[in-house]
């Protein structure tokens, strides 16, 4: 058997003193030098490996796995050996970008490992669905925020605590490996648009639990889904369909039509008859057709009547009209029938078709589901948001019919399948290739999305906390670690956007939305660039800035970029740009950047003020708000 030899840690030479290979030696840049003519095996290195012509492969098999492979003069490959150099780093990259929350060098290697997307898609598919409620719950517990400490609300069942929801949610990003369904979750919750702006910023374990909702749908049939949000409190509590009464005229009382309107309009088939491509179906008179008109809205408000809170007190539930969260309403747990408020008068909806009289709630709500999830418009409307949200803000017409196609049938005849739907659109040519048309491919880089690959890629510390999170006042729970970053609950007021936090059910962007100037003159969208104002903008790098504090930055309490691991690269701006080029610009990086970034960079390393580290943290913050970057392509 051949030697292998393996290499994938960044700082093996530093973790490991004395650890050589005669072969394949790795330095602190990443940078690996093949030594001696090597009989087989493999090596691996972060940034680059050189292959000496004293080094040429005179037996066996050698595979050389880097994103930069250099074959000096006089290399070769004797007669019966066999060379197998290169690795697609770049493509390994894009699709991490695409797929997660930010590439780390720790998942490009383990991409290249296991050889393939289809294999990556199928060991993210098969991760088991880890829920941030009992997270929410421990955390709350330790920052005195659960229960209530007001003796006021006794009966109050669940938390205002919004830092401590933000913290599992950004802790379960930046550190766990189900990244693809994490990234689908993220993306149908601009679609399933909920926030606590407003009343329910007081029920974070329920905005938890929706939260939820989606990490358990998002590998699973769209019509589930809907049911789901349907029935969850948060959105009865959001868009008002919970405690939504039948008509009763003596009382001047009529079914609200807020979720009915809702569920049709951004949820499901939108305001206008398409193709399976996306494109607008046109009547006789060249104009866009309609999906549906006020008479449907309104019986579909009739079918969304009858839904309450759920009680785990029996004696609570006869007094539904007013007991709420604050009085012993559970918002974790899906909305429960009232019979006596539903109507069961027949209801007819989309293209005719008609809800019996007579039906129960759910049985009526689960009928009404059913034919908006059947309606031809659900395939391409929610296929092109979901591109969208992942590859590119203009997919071409064919981009959405392939992946709508898929949607109508996964090709076992079921019909809303996410899983092979969300395959779809990352196997796609047109997300893995570069469009014909480059400059109309891509999408602008969503704060969050800034944010989590920064803290992916390089780490962010802890801090230890007890007690009340801004006080400190004890309550005997002990202590807890946590990312102390004090606008990590004022997201959106620094960078337009948050977790679950839209400033209405709009999203913080509309997917048609195009910014006046050359894309509007193209006919093109760029939904991000609607919140990308000058004081967002301005606010999200002053904020990546302050967490990277420079070499002489006095140490503060807060949580900070950990960029110490990565100080080594900073005495060669050469290797570090190849590295940072990977990782951040998915090795996109143009010459004429890269000799701009190297000159600069060069001089940071020889002030006499600046160490090693102030060169990395100047390269980073720059490549990270380079057009280059912001730009995913």
């Amino acid at each position: 058997m051949n030697p292998k030899i393996l290499i994938s840690q960044l700082f093996c030479a530093l973790l490991f003193p004395g650890l050589a290979f005669a072969q394949c030696n790795v330095n602190i840049h990443g940078v690996a030098q093949l030594t001696s003519p090597p009989s087989g095996g493999e090596c691996q290195a972060a940034v680059q490996i050189n292959a000496p012509a004293a080094a040429s492969v005179t037996s066996g098999t050698l595979h050389l796995l880097a994103p930069n492979i250099v074959l000096q003069p006089g290399f070769h490959v004797a007669a019966g050996a066999q060379l197998s150099a290169g690795a697609n780093y770049a493509d390994a990259a894009r699709l991490l970008t695409q797929a997660t929350f930010g590439p780390t060098q720790e998942d490009l290697d383990h991409f290249i490992e296991l050889g393939s997307a289809e294999a990556w898609l199928d060991e993210q598919f098969a991760m088991p669905l880890r829920r941030q409620l009992p997270a929410v719950r421990s955390l709350s517990k330790k920052m005195c925020a659960l229960p209530y400490p007001d003796s006021d609300s006794p009966e109050y069942t669940d938390t205002y605590n919004t830092f401590g929801r933000r913290q599992i949610w950004w802790e379960r990003v930046i550190q766990d490996d189900d990244q693809l369904r994490q990234r689908v979750a993220f993306a149908l919750s601009q679609l399933f648009v909920v926030s606590d702006i407003g009343n329910l910023n007081n029920f974070q374990l329920g905005m938890t639990d929706y939260w939820d909702t989606l990490l358990a749908h998002a590998f699973g049939n769209y019509r589930d889904l809907l049911e789901a949000v349907t029935l969850h409190p948060m959105m009865g509590e959001w868009l008002s369909s919970i405690r939504n009464r039948k008509e009763d005229p003596s009382q001047n009382i009529h079914p609200d039509e807020n979720y009915a309107r809702e569920i049709l309009q951004l949820f499901s088939i939108g305001l206008h008859q398409l193709n399976m491509d996306g494109t607008l179906k046109k009547d006789a008179n060249g104009l866009p057709i309609p999906t549906y008109g006020q008479a449907e809205v309104k019986s579909f408000a009739r079918i969304f009547t009858g839904l309450v809170y759920y009680y785990k007190n029996p004696a609570f539930r006869d007094e539904w009209e007013w007991r709420d969260p604050w009085s012993g309403a559970i918002t974790t747990h899906p909305m429960v029938p009232v019979e006596s408020i539903h109507d069961t008068g027949a209801k007819t909806l989309l293209n005719g078709q008609v809800v019996p009289a007579d039906g129960d709630t759910l049985t009526d709500i689960r009928a009404a589901l059913d034919i908006i999830f059947n309606h031809p418009n659900v395939p391409p409307f929610v296929s092109k948001q979901l591109i969208q949200r992942l590859v590119t803000s203009n997919p071409s017409p064919a981009y959405v019919e392939r992946v709508a196609k898929v949607f109508a049938n996964n090709g076992s005849g079921e019909r809303g399948d996410l899983k092979a739907v969300v395959r779809a659109i990352l196997l796609d040519p047109e997300a893995r290739k570069l469009h014909p048309a480059a400059d109309n491919f891509g999408k602008l880089r969503e704060p969050v999305l800034r944010i989590s690959h920064l803290w992916r890629a390089f780490g962010l510390t802890k801090k230890t906390r007890h007690g009340s999170l801004w006080e400190q006042e004890d309550c005997g729970e002990g202590n807890y670690k946590l990312y102390w970053v004090w606008w990590l609950d004022s997201l959106q007021q620094q960078t337009g956007q948050d977790i679950l936090g839209a400033p209405s059910v709009f999203n913080f962007y509309q997917p048609g939305f195009s910014p006046s100037g050359p894309v509007a003159n193209a006919g093109l969208v760029a939904p991000e660039f609607q919140i990308a104002s000058e004081s967002w903008l301005t606010g999200i790098t002053s904020s990546l800035n302050e967490l990277m504090p420079p070499s002489w930055w006095d140490t503060v309490e807060w949580s900070v970029v950990n960029l110490q691991d990565e100080a080594p690269w900073g005495a060669s701006p050469r290797f570090l740009l190849k590295r940072l080029n990977l990782l951040l610009l998915n090795a996109q990086m143009t010459p004429a950047e890269n000799s701009l970034l190297l000159t600069h960079l060069n001089k940071v390393k020889v002030d006499d003020e600046s160490e090693p580290v102030d060169v990395v943290r100047d390269a980073i913050l720059l490549l990270t708000n380079s057009p280059n970057y912001l730009i995913q392509k």
